[in-house]
């Protein structure tokens, strides 16, 4: 695993990025404008985004489906032309690296 980011470092970029979404789109900027912002630039990748797309659909397709796992891959690996495998890994590998306890220290 690699380094995780410190917090100081976390709080300069966010007054960077804040100065830059103030120069492109005024003071009214959107959340939506943020992440068109952040992934048009390569800061956030578009496999990123598309992985807590898929991390949030199953969960909620989980609840549809009764708690059946199986069909609940087998609906989101179609609705995102992925194997059932790679939807498995995204939920059960990805995930983990969307909690804040393994990116950040303080």
């Amino acid at each position: 695993m690699g380094k995780r980011n410190n917090l100081v470092d976390v709080h300069r970029f966010c007054d960077i990025l804040a100065n830059e979404l103030v120069l492109k789109y005024g003071n009214e900027f959107t959340i939506k404008d943020l992440i068109f912002h952040l992934s048009q630039n390569g800061t956030i990748k578009p496999v990123t985004l598309r992985n807590y797309l898929i991390i949030k659909d199953f969960y909620t397709k989980l609840k549809i489906n009764d708690g059946h796992m199986n069909h609940t891959f087998i609906d989101i690996s179609i609705e995102y032309n992925l194997s059932e495998r790679q939807i498995q890994t995204i939920i059960y590998e990805y995930q983990k690296k969307l909690q804040p306890s393994n990116n950040l220290y303080r």
